[in-house]
């Protein structure tokens, strides 16, 4: 099936599944054979185009069709983020962007947290859009900055927070902050708050980053986005554990926390494909005395 034929039949499916009476459209009365669901015309009447129109689209014959009427297919006939997804691939060759749903990103299923809670022996986590942690195992967890004393625990549900104003990640965790994290790390925000106008976690960030002494002025020139996925950078680990027969070495990184190890973590990332933007992490951590 070549995409044209694909794109027709989502459409035509997805207008058989809708009574035009849900859209306020009277239903067709008289004689003649009646197709469940909405007509062409009704389509068109819903998205104020005119018949010809739609049926290009579903015909396959629009060349390059806007993002803006596709959304507004898309919510017409309300379909699915993965629905969507399609619908742009059979239209345009490429994936939406950005979801539809405002509420994206923001939560991942009860399978997910399960999974991740399972993994024992390779720290991991599952953050959303605006860098909340959602899941997390406790070899994550224990990877941060201890108080002598303390039980390991997050130093903040929200990472981007703590990476780019906290003083533990600026002094203590984050090895060469500035450059192998602050620039990268900024210029992800930025992207996400561009991308995600409407999230209130995001726009919070953007004022607290931008307003900050130190990470402003980083933020205000970091505007080549780095992707996280297999880039490497340096850290202080707090729950290493040196192999026997190891020349690695543990030291303090001041008075108020325990040892930890220096080395450097490789980021491997993945995306929940039911939640667009929460992202899934696996960290690859190698000691570097």
């Amino acid at each position: 099936m070549n995409n044209r034929a694909a794109l027709q039949q989502l459409l035509q499916g997805k207008r058989a599944q809708i009574d035009p009476s849900e859209l306020g459209i009277p239903k067709r009365t008289g004689r003649g054979r009646r197709s469940p669901g909405l007509s062409q015309a009704q389509v068109a009447q819903a998205l104020f185009v005119t018949e010809r129109t739609y049926g290009l689209l579903e015909r396959g014959e629009m060349t390059a069709p806007s993002r803006e009427f596709l959304d507004a297919v898309a919510r017409v006939l309300r379909m699915a983020e993965r629905e969507r997804a399609a619908l742009y691939i059979y239209s345009l060759g490429y994936e939406p962007p950005i979801p539809m749903d405002p509420a994206a990103g923001k939560n991942v299923g009860p399978a997910w947290q399960k999974a991740v809670n399972q993994v024992s022996g390779q720290p991991c986590y599952i953050n959303d859009v605006a860098w909340n942690v959602l899941a997390a195992n406790q070899d994550f967890i224990s990877m941060f900055p201890q108080e002598v004393g303390r039980p390991p625990r997050l130093p903040e549900r929200n990472l981007m927070r703590w990476m780019l104003l906290r003083e533990d990640a600026r002094e203590h965790h984050l090895v060469d902050w500035e450059q192998q994290w602050a620039v990268p790390v900024a210029a992800q925000l930025r992207t996400a708050v561009a991308s995600y106008p409407d999230n209130e976690d995001l726009q919070r960030l953007d004022h607290e980053v931008n307003e900050d002494p130190v990470a402003g002025p980083i933020y205000r020139r970091s505007i080549a986005y780095v992707h996280p996925d297999g880039d490497t950078r340096t850290m202080r680990h707090a729950a290493y554990v040196v192999p026997p027969n190891s020349t690695d070495t543990r030291d303090r990184c001041c008075d108020r926390h325990a040892p930890s190890q220096r080395g450097n973590v490789t980021m491997c990332t993945a995306q929940p494909l039911l939640s667009p933007g929460a992202r899934f992490f696996f960290l690859v951590f190698d000691a570097k005395p």
